[in-house]
Parts: structure tokens; C-alpha cells; sequence
């Protein structure tokens, strides 16, 4: 049978505004001891959008770590105080520039021996064009695909960033087919 780690300590040694780094001490079920590094968050959210044509609405963006540009489905993190669902209205809008009907539908953790996150997925409908600021770090071009784009993309390498992957097998039993 499967036996947690016990927590002996916890110390943050990093904070800001999307997350904090913390460092934990903990002991195995053996009794041996050790560190545990990672990055603690509010959450996060990812909206996969559908128009009234059956597209999904998604966006290309450089990601700086990766140095690449990445094709992704609007989301972000949850800032401190924000629920998920006022989250994914504020990213839905700022990085494809729309309103509409937003129901969650599921959740994942990408990187779970990294950071705590779970990201809460949402599927849009009903869309409307809306106006909202972009954050400065941020600059999006958007893109418009069927069903079968998107998952072509994901076959030619076009999507490969874990977040935009797991959110679309979450996501794609609740969308419409055209």
C-alpha cells in the first residue's frame, strides 16, 4: 500500500505576485529524510473558445524560456483573491479578445513535481467581440482553426506545450462538432 511523506518543515524563500517558491523537509515512510524544492500557485486557466462556426479561437505567442513561438488556447494563472471562473473571463478577453458563455468542464495538474498548480479547464460559446488591455508582457496574433486543425497541429508539432495539451483532452468531449 502506497504511504504519504510526512512534512517535517515549510519556508518560503521566494514570492511575487503569480507564485511563490517554497522549500519543504519531509521523511519517507523508510524514515530517511530529504529536500523538496517547488513553485506553489493559485491555479491556473485554460479556455478553449468556440465561434459560431465551430472554429477555436487560439493565439501564437513567444515563449521565452523555450525561446519558440507556441499556438495556444487562452489562459493564465489565478491571481490571489480572483476565482478561476473571473480568471478565465480576463484571459479569454485579453488574449483573444472575446466574451461569452463560460462553463467549466474539468481540471489538470501539467507539471506536478514542479508546482502544486491544478488549472481548471473552461469551454466558451456564445462568443461576442470585447475589448480589454493587455497585459505588457503579452503580445498575441490570433488564430482561427476546425476541430481538425487544432488536432493537426498538435500532430505536426505546431501545439506541443503540456498545458495547451492537457487542456484540450479535457476540453474537446464538450465542444460542438461542425
Amino acid at each position: 500500500m502506497l504511504q504519504k511523506w510526512q512534512k517535517i518543515s515549510s519556508e518560503v524563500f521566494h514570492e511575487n505576485k503569480w507564485w511563490k517558491g517554497i522549500h519543504d523537509r519531509f521523511r519517507l515512510p523508510n524514515g530517511k529524510e530529504g529536500d523538496y524544492f517547488y513553485i506553489k500557485t493559485s491555479g491556473g486557466v485554460l479556455i478553449v473558445a468556440q465561434d459560431s462556426e465551430g472554429k477555436i479561437l487560439m493565439h501564437r505567442e513567444y515563449r521565452y524560456l523555450i525561446d519558440k513561438i507556441s499556438l495556444s488556447f487562452p489562459g493564465g494563472g489565478v491571481k490571489i483573491g480572483q476565482s478561476p471562473l473571473e480568471a478565465a473571463v480576463t484571459e479569454l478577453a485579453e488574449e483573444v479578445g472575446v466574451s461569452g458563455n463560460i462553463k467549466e468542464v474539468g481540471f489538470f495538474a501539467a507539471n506536478c513535481g514542479l508546482t502544486d498548480e491544478i488549472d481548471k479547464v473552461f469551454v466558451a460559446s456564445d462568443l461576442e467581440p470585447i475589448l480589454a488591455e493587455k497585459d505588457e508582457t503579452e503580445d498575441f496574433e490570433l488564430v482561427r482553426l476546425s476541430i481538425n486543425e487544432v488536432e493537426m497541429a498538435i500532430i505536426n508539432g505546431e501545439i506541443w506545450n503540456a498545458f495547451d495539451l492537457a487542456g484540450w483532452v479535457v476540453a474537446k468531449p464538450y465542444l460542438k462538432v461542425s
